[in-house]
């Protein structure tokens, strides 16, 4: 389960659609003057370098964020994504949800960044403390045990990402389990999942990610689920597409992914396809 390394995947289109809820989450937090405190379980290296060797060996970002990062776009969620990643990208690197949340956060705020992975932890810890935000945390532990230890937040506001990379089956339960125990203690904590979308290639992964979210349905807090797909779903796919699971989302929230996705859809190849579905609708 160490195994796993983000920069052979870092800007494909899943970090997009990623990135884009979550930069959503953070804008609808800062809303309010009150601080905030975000968490990130599987937080990984923080930046990547999309000419090192992993990053080049199969060029993922040129399906995903290379295809409109020079577009003239309207929507604001997808301006100001673009408008973070841009010094990144004109020095050819990714920013990736750490950074993300670092830079996106008010010196108030809270951010509390959890990578297991040693040579991942590493890299994080070394890249967050240049940034030098105040208040991020970067702790060497498993994200649901930090969860666990370090939810509530006080003042009682918030956001989780929880981004694992599902090597094993039995990750998507851990999923579950995890969200149910921080809603013991938490109720209010919003929460963004990001999943894959596995063909029939992928054995017993295949329908995985839809069966978490089902069960994410039944705990009965409000969510949707948003999903972009970049080739079609045939025997042999592999991961044609992926989306995010939002539990308690902010107002409005669904429209902006919503339109965010129908203007870069196009933009994503001609087998693209995006959608957005209430799984539990907010009274």
């Amino acid at each position: 389960m160490l195994s796993y390394q983000h920069a052979f995947h870092a800007g494909n289109h899943a970090d997009v659609i990623k990135h884009l809820c979550w930069l959503g989450v953070i804008n609808a937090l800062k809303k309010k003057d009150k601080p905030f405190t975000l968490y990130d379980s599987h937080a990984g290296a923080g930046c990547y370098d999309l000419a090192d060797a992993m990053s080049t060996k199969n060029k993922e970002y040129e399906s995903g964020i290379s295809r409109f990062m020079d577009a003239d776009v309207r929507q604001p969620l997808l301006n100001d994504y673009l408008a973070l990643c841009h010094d990144f990208l004109s020095l050819n690197h990714y920013p990736g949800s750490p950074v993300i949340s670092a830079q996106a956060k008010r010196d108030s705020d809270v951010l509390h960044l959890m990578e297991l992975h040693p040579a991942e932890f590493n890299k994080l810890n070394s890249y967050i403390g240049k940034l030098r935000k105040p208040n991020s945390h970067v702790h060497k532990r498993d994200g649901y045990e930090g969860l666990r230890a370090l939810t509530p937040p006080k003042p009682n506001r918030g956001a989780i990402l929880i981004d694992p990379p599902y090597e094993k089956a039995s990750e998507y339960l851990d999923v579950v389990k995890g969200i149910q125990s921080v809603f013991k203690r938490w109720q209010q904590a919003q929460i963004v999942v990001w999943y894959p979308l596995l063909s029939e290639r992928a054995g017993a992964k295949h329908g995985a990610s839809e069966s978490m979210c089902d069960k994410l349905a039944e705990l009965g807090t409000p969510c949707f689920k948003a999903e972009i797909c970049v080739s079609q779903n045939t025997t042999d796919a592999g991961m044609y597409g992926s989306g995010v699971l939002v539990l308690n989302p902010p107002w409005q929230l669904d429209q902006q992914l919503s339109d965010v996705l129908n203007e870069i859809t196009p933009l994503m190849g001609e087998s693209a396809s995006s959608s957005l579905q209430w799984l539990n609708q907010d009274n």
